[in-house]
């Protein structure tokens, strides 16, 4: 499968505070410039991985990503001879994490911007632990370009953008006066763990990701999550806000399916935000989950991170049960 990525410039367009946090963050907008094959049947649950070439399609294209770059206001210098892996002694001033959010997210995910949900921000937690993060905006969500053709908005997109995003950090400075990152961290959340992999499987040793934080995702098979029938189409949801867009974007009606049954497990205001703040999916990148079942030759390292009160992978499902044999389970696909 192709998956290409050109380096090209980006641009400011605002500077805002986290909350809670000794650090500024801004807004910005990395033109990014895409060139896979995507399965033609939007359906294709491996995302064209095992597709023959009639079965794909090309998507050349430029996309605006749009992200949240935050970096603590001091960066402690790493001491002579502290080992590159250590994280009680600062020194993390060549490290970038670039966050990835789950489906019918944005990247206001890692740091919701209200006052009550500070210890919510991983935003800031990062920078009060010297780490600088940029949230982004999949390409067909929140702020970043929104082609007109959901299909076009596909597992082989998404990773791609991510990838040439990540490669352009590392070749240009993120803003005026900030110096070049040396590694960058991919961490993701949910399907943003799934372009993460997916990333992975296509580039394999040549990713520009040094190493892989994998939230809330486990390896699935096709028809084991949430059946399509239960994720409507954005503008039959929200005609206001969505009504034209293709009806093969998608959002959930309930954001309660995200959430333990118990409501004192958090803020209950959160529920609330999450509602006001959600976006849209695709189809494609719904049903393309399953790719997370597929083996990579990815070289860096990786962690993955599930909780026992995942919603759509462990709560009620046995999964998360034998901790042991997740993990070895898991464990083939990274070897």
């Amino acid at each position: 499968m192709l998956l290409r990525a050109l380096p090209v410039p980006f641009h400011l367009s605002s500077i805002y505070i986290v909350s809670g946090a000794s650090s500024g963050c801004s807004s910005l907008v990395i033109p990014v410039h895409v060139d896979v094959l995507v399965p033609k049947d939007p359906t294709d649950v491996f995302a064209g991985l095992k597709s023959n070439a009639s079965g794909l399609r090309r998507v050349d294209a430029m996309y605006d990503v749009y992200g949240v770059f935050c970096q603590p206001d001091t960066v402690p210098p790493k001491n002579a001879g502290q080992p590159d892996n250590d994280p009680n002694i600062g020194g993390f001033s060549d490290v970038l994490q670039l966050l990835v959010h789950g489906i019918t997210y944005t990247s206001q995910y890692w740091s919701p911007p209200v006052e009550e949900f500070r210890n919510y921000s991983y935003a800031a937690f990062s920078c009060d632990r010297g780490l600088s993060s940029l949230a982004v905006d999949w390409v067909g969500v929140g702020l970043s370009s929104r082609p007109v053709n959901a299909s076009d908005v596909q597992y082989p997109t998404g990773a791609a953008a991510l990838s040439q995003v990540a490669r352009h950090l590392k070749n240009n400075s993120i803003l005026p006066g900030v110096q070049l990152f040396e590694k960058i961290i991919g961490i993701g959340h949910s399907a943003g763990s799934g372009l993460l992999h997916f990333g992975a499987i296509v580039e394999g040793a040549r990713s520009p990701f040094d190493g892989l934080i994998l939230t809330g995702s486990l390896s699935v098979e096709p028809g084991t999550l949430l059946p399509l029938y239960s994720i409507p189409s954005a503008r039959d949801d929200d005609p206001l806000r969505w009504g034209a867009l293709d009806p093969a974007y998608i959002t959930t009606s309930n954001r309660t399916i995200f959430y333990p049954a118990d409501p004192t497990a958090f803020s209950p205001r959160m529920l609330i935000f999450d509602d006001f703040t959600k976006d849209v999916g695709t189809v494609s990148t719904f049903r393309q989950t399953p790719t997370t079942s597929l083996t990579t030759e990815y070289a860096g390292p990786v962690a993955k991170i599930v909780c026992s009160e995942d919603q759509l992978f462990c709560a009620g499902t046995g999964r998360c049960v034998d901790v042991a044999a997740l993990t070895a389970a898991e464990r083939v696909l990274w070897p």
